[in-house]
């Protein structure tokens, strides 16, 4: 089971007025979708806190926000949990700065063993990126201890 998953039914009076009652719907922490040990969860939740983050910037200036190295660690997350191979130039992307600002985060992060970087054996052109074992393991830690 997922824990915050929302409940079937009319809520009740007491539930109507809980603090939750006067956010959007969407932020209401019922309907956040906690991590558990289930891997779709995990990497629902990492969808869910990138999509956030996007969300921002229909707000403020983007570069109010930049923050290559997390972007980078939670698209490398939720990828590890949907069992997706990321290749560099996607994680650049999904960076969401210029690619040679996204290069130097993960060769920076792979020097301090965050990230595992390998060669596709198809195409010597392509590399692909992991979160090490360490950094997965934290991440984990990380969206467990949240307070939703």
């Amino acid at each position: 089971m997922v824990a915050g998953a929302p409940e079937t039914g009319p809520p009740s009076a007491a539930a109507a007025l809980t603090p939750d009652s006067f956010l959007p719907a969407s932020e209401r922490k019922a309907d956040i979708i906690r991590p558990t040990s289930f891997p779709k969860a995990r990497a629902r939740f990492a969808r869910e806190t990138i999509r956030r983050r996007r969300k921002r910037e229909e707000y403020f200036p983007a570069e109010l926000f930049s923050d290559a190295c997390w972007d980078i660690l939670l698209d490398l997350y939720a990828a590890h949990y949907e069992g997706e191979a990321v290749s560099i130039s996607s994680l650049c992307i999904a960076a969401s700065v210029p690619q040679t600002t996204a290069l130097r985060w993960i060769a920076l992060l792979t020097n301090e063993g965050w990230l595992v970087r390998w060669a596709d054996p198809n195409d010597r052109r392509r590399s692909y990126i992991k979160l090490s074992d360490r950094a997965r393991g934290r991440l984990d830690a990380y969206f467990d201890d949240l307070p939703y």
